[in-house]
């Protein structure tokens, strides 16, 4: 091997070792301004299932949400960034969920009449990835360090809902003149909200507890490297079709008292008749338990799903750096160890001690 090409080989082995070294200064310079971050985000719920709906069919994300059924949500939660890319966010928090059949432009949803209102309280981790970032965002006469950044979000939740219905009186009253329930309509309680799960209104004892994917994009900004503001998306899907409390086919009247009755089969001819149906009578049937044939409540085919647009606010903790904790650690300082003093000397004299004129 000639002197040139080893002269060449070992300047691109130290372009290498610059290249890798750069890249890990990188890396360490972030995890020295900061690996962690708490705060608190607050903003909207909503929710896609049985219930209410846009659409004449289904559709999936925002394209079938009703945006006057709009809820609140809020969450707490604790980020850690492993490098300036992928970071992992703990959160705890509140979604309220609600929707209902009157607003709906399906004839077989306004004719089943039916509502719910749910409190999801979940908690999840997120594993988040930046796809665009850039620092020093605002020109140098603004005098602050902003820095911006867009990322994708995906992880894993755990989350337990109650989905409750109150009694509608005009229910109540066909029910009972229809002979189909004998307790009379005006002992009902038409302000109280029942836990639907604990009358199995189409017959299953569905779990309260569940899992979801939440997946979304999120934008944040980084002031000062104290503080950092950010807006996220996130659409979970879940593995249960029960947050509505509607899936299956309705319940057999025999195993319910009258309050079940009414709330799994809230129907009644009065709405019936505003939908313009020639047969109101054999229609009604359509939203009725029968032996004869299975009457559909829900679409067990297409589990819920319910999303969530909140902004929020976190406090940077900044770590200390290796050199730090090595030399000013507060367990040095408890020692009583205290950085050396540079030796002030006087004016007028050089390093050798002489005077100079």
């Amino acid at each position: 091997m000639t002197i040139l090409r080893r002269v060449k080989l070992h300047m691109t082995f130290q372009k290498l070792i610059l290249l890798f070294s750069t890249l890990f200064i990188g890396v360490t310079s972030l995890h020295g301004q900061y690996r962690w971050d708490v705060g608190i985000s607050a903003g909207t719920g909503n929710y896609l299932g049985d219930i209410g709906g846009e659409e004449l069919t289904r559709r999936d994300l925002i394209f079938d949400l009703h945006v006057d059924q709009t809820k609140f949500s809020s969450h707490l939660f604790a980020r850690y960034r492993f490098n300036n890319i992928i970071s992992v966010k703990g959160s705890f928090g509140t979604v309220f969920l609600g929707d209902t059949d009157d607003a709906s432009i399906n004839k077989d949803r306004v004719a089943r009449n039916a509502h719910f209102r749910n409190r999801i309280y979940e908690g999840s981790v997120r594993v988040q990835g930046i796809v665009w970032s850039r620092p020093n965002m605002l020109p140098y006469q603004f005098r602050r360090n902003v820095s911006g950044e867009l990322y994708g979000i995906a992880g894993l939740t755990y989350f337990r809902h109650n989905p409750q219905a109150r009694i509608t009186q005009e229910a109540a009253e066909y029910q009972y003149s229809a002979g189909l329930i004998s307790t009379d309509p005006n002992s009902f309680d038409y302000n109280l909200w029942y836990d639907l799960r604990d009358y199995q209104t189409e017959g299953v004892a569905y779990s309260k507890s569940s899992v979801a994917i939440p997946m979304g994009v999120g934008a944040a900004f980084t002031l000062n490297k104290n503080w950092r503001l950010a807006l996220e998306m996130v659409w979970s899907l879940t593995f249960t079709d029960f947050i509505d409390d509607v899936s299956t086919t309705y319940g057999d009247p025999e195993t319910m008292d009258d309050i079940g009755r009414v709330l799994s089969s809230p129907t009644h001819l009065g709405i019936i008749n505003t939908l313009g149906i020639s047969d109101s009578e054999s229609y009604i049937q359509n939203h009725q338990y029968s032996e004869s044939f299975n009457s559909p409540r829900g679409n067990p085919g297409r589990n819920d799903a319910f999303g969530t647009l909140q902004v929020s606010i976190s406090r940077i903790i900044k770590s200390q750096s290796s050199f730090s904790k090595r030399n000013y650690s507060n367990k040095r300082k408890k020692n009583g160890w205290k950085a050396p003093r540079r030796k002030n000397k006087p004016r007028g004299y050089n390093k050798r001690g002489r005077a100079r004129f």
